[in-house]
């Protein structure tokens, strides 16, 4: 999906000058990252990120990183942890919201096909990063009753938070490029957070 190619090609942001002692070091790492997500080569990308995380933990930059690399690797768990960390450290840095909430919708998505693949693995489920904004809005979710109460309390919250990083990210970012876009998003979350929990819960449309 578009998104997630934005997210690797423009968003993986250098280390910028700090006064710790092990800057250049975890330069390097960093550096050498961004060299292997552009040759497609994640897991080498990822691991350098890590030893840099492991360098110094208070670099913003390395979780960051860290967090679009997780996400291309559609390790979405880890990735949204990797973008908390970036926020606490930074939380004027918008697109560590935008990057988060990339992570949630995926993680939540994920749980809602979950069923689906079980019942039909010959049909190529596809999660909204490997659709084109076409497909997913020909083809919306639905409810799926066989759903425990956790997983949907569980998709409810990712598709909550997710509408809320979007929404920091464009207060953060009022001039973003992609405004509107991002606000389809939002209104289509929260279209779709109604099947998962009570009406009264649903966020307000923004």
């Amino acid at each position: 999906m578009k998104k997630i190619i934005l997210l690797i090609t423009v968003l993986f942001v250098s280390v910028i000058s700090t006064a710790c002692i092990n800057n250049l070091a975890v330069q390097e790492l960093n550096s050498k990252a961004q060299e292997y997500m552009e040759a497609g080569d994640i897991e080498k990308a990822i691991c350098r990120l890590r030893s840099s995380i492991d360098l110094d933990a208070n670099v913003f930059e390395s979780h960051y990183n860290l967090g679009v690399a997780l996400i291309s690797a559609k390790q979405y768990d880890e990735a949204a942890k990797s973008l908390e960390n970036a926020i606490k450290l930074k939380p004027d840095f918008a697109d560590s919201y935008y990057s988060l909430a990339v992570a949630q919708e995926e993680l939540a998505y994920k749980k809602i096909n979950k069923k689906a693949e079980t019942e039909d693995s010959s049909e190529d489920i596809q999660t909204p990063a490997e659709q084109s904004d076409a497909e997913q809005a020909a083809e919306p979710s639905e409810n799926d009753d066989s759903l425990s109460d956790e997983d949907k309390k569980e998709i409810s919250d990712n598709i909550n938070s997710a509408i809320e990083n979007y929404n920091t990210y464009l207060i953060k970012k009022p001039d973003a490029e992609d405004k509107e876009k991002i606000e389809n998003q939002i209104n289509a979350l929260t279209d779709e957070l109604k099947n998962y929990s009570p009406e009264e819960d649903t966020p307000a449309e923004q």
